[in-house]
């Protein structure tokens, strides 16, 4: 039965598990050796954090003590105090769980348990996480950073992922899990840390703007709602699944992310846990994400995940407002910021010079040649965002041109540049969404056009722009 619980670690095979943990607990209660009533206690206190079955917790905890008190192994004791001290942690009594963490390490030295460091830095981060250490929380996530890059462990750079977010480092968390990631989370074995890497991704997706990963993390975990989230090891709770998913909802803007969050209360009320939904929110270092012009293109997104676009007029828009936060700007001011010209606002002014229009024309000669170039290396992407730049170049020269390309003169060049500036700045969010959807949504929610325009920072997501290439 033991081993056969080692192949049904899925997350589809919880009902088997109950199962045989059920029967294991039941044949090894006639054993007098300790190991295997061990093995019986260990599987079945796991498969009763999974269904978050208190009662059956509190039991399989009871009977690890008692087995270590009547054969006297530090080895027993040690898995005894180590799981106590999670169930300390998990209902927030932080002054038993320290002192239980701390005969832990004294069991796991006395017993020489080779899991014992593994147990001992799980409970270290996962109390730093409730109290938001953030200094231990940074030293635990570089610790799990290098051993899981190390033995190619995905569930440890995972956690490593979600530690260094509450250390305030989500850049770092970022480059994490889109490497976990990968061709996409539906690719992921289902497998024992099935729930535990997809929820840590879709956590850290959700809290940094990667609304795809966000998106993929709650449809996978959906059908596991009522269910908590351990740690290979099982000394960690790391969550319950409908905590997962509210989060990603929530990020998404999804009406039923309140449901989501209703039920996450509950589980968590359930085993006497609040910390997910009441805790403060990490003391995080604000992101850098980057929107300047270079010598090879536009630098867009965030440091360590930038890309690089071609100019774009509706890219100068918006580097000009983010340099003038909560300041009214002109539709006037910025074509002409843009352009280098001068628009006038009057019934005879003319929307852009005609030295604008040649270099409008200019530019469009260059991205022919370039739009076949790439057509000739088959190079699709590059295709795609010469013809965006192309559309919104022509989109500008018909606005300002009129029969035979001669510059147009309207009643109003203010109405005129509020038009231009419009799609100048919805071509640029078009683009800048498909590399980095998180950095498009933010400067939608924050960036207001018009006959004035404005940028207004949201300060639940302070972002430190950076707007001139580092020298």
């Amino acid at each position: 039965m033991d081993a056969a619980l080692l192949t049904r670690w899925g997350p589809d095979d919880l009902a088997e598990r109950l199962a045989l943990t059920a029967r294991l607990t039941d044949a090894t209660a006639h054993l007098a050796a300790p190991e295997p009533r061990l093995a019986a206690h260990l599987w079945r206190l796991t498969t009763a954090w999974e269904c978050l079955d208190i009662v059956a917790v509190r039991r399989q905890l009871r009977a690890l003590d008692l087995l270590a008190e009547e054969t006297g192994s530090a080895r027993v004791a040690f898995f005894a105090t180590s799981r106590r001290a999670m169930h300390a942690l998990v209902t927030a009594d932080l002054a038993t769980a320290d002192g239980l963490i701390a005969k832990t390490v004294r069991l796991g030295d006395r017993a020489a348990e080779p899991d014992r460091d593994a147990v001992v830095r799980s409970l270290t981060a996962d109390r730093a996480r409730r109290v938001r250490d953030i200094d231990t929380l940074g030293a635990e996530a570089a610790s799990f950073a290098e051993y899981g890059a190390r033995e190619g462990i995905a569930s440890v750079e995972a956690q490593a992922a979600v530690l260094w977010l509450d250390a305030g480092r989500p850049d770092w968390a970022v480059e994490i899990v889109t490497r976990i990631a990968g061709p996409g989370l539906p690719t992921l074995a289902r497998d024992v840390d099935f729930l535990l890497v997809v929820g840590a991704v879709a956590e850290v997706a959700a809290a940094t703007g990667l609304d795809n990963l966000a998106a993929q993390g709650a449809a996978l975990l959906e059908p596991y709602a009522g269910r908590a989230v351990l740690n290979a090891g099982a000394v960690g709770l790391q969550g319950v699944v409908d905590d997962f998913v509210h989060r990603a909802h929530r990020a998404l803007g999804r009406p039923d992310a309140d449901r989501w969050g209703d039920a996450a209360a509950r589980c968590y009320a359930r085993i006497g846990a609040s910390w997910r939904t009441t805790a403060p929110a990490p003391t995080a270092r604000i992101p850098t994400v980057h929107l300047h012009p270079g010598p090879g293109g536009w630098t867009v997104g965030r440091t360590g995940a930038t890309t690089v676009l071609p100019p774009a007029r509706g890219l100068h828009h918006l580097r000009h407002l983010l340099r003038r936060p909560g300041v009214d700007v002109g539709a006037l001011d910025l074509v002409a910021g843009s352009t280098g010209s001068t628009v006038t606002d009057s019934s005879t002014g003319e929307i852009a010079d005609r030295r604008a229009l040649a270099a409008y024309r200019a530019r469009l000669r260059e991205l022919d040649e370039e739009r076949a170039d790439a057509a000739d290396r088959a190079d699709e992407a590059r295709t795609a965002r010469l013809d965006l730049e192309r559309e919104a170049l022509l989109g500008e020269v018909a606005a300002a041109t009129g029969l035979g390309g001669r510059p147009r003169r309207f009643g109003s060049a203010q109405e005129r540049a509020r038009v231009t500036v419009r799609k100048a700045i919805a071509a640029a969010l078009q683009r800048i969404e498909a590399d980095d959807p998180g950095v498009a949504r933010l400067l939608r929610d924050t960036v207001r056009t018009g006959a004035t325009c404005r940028y207004d920072p949201d300060p639940e997501r302070p972002v430190s722009w950076v707007l001139d290439e580092p020298e």
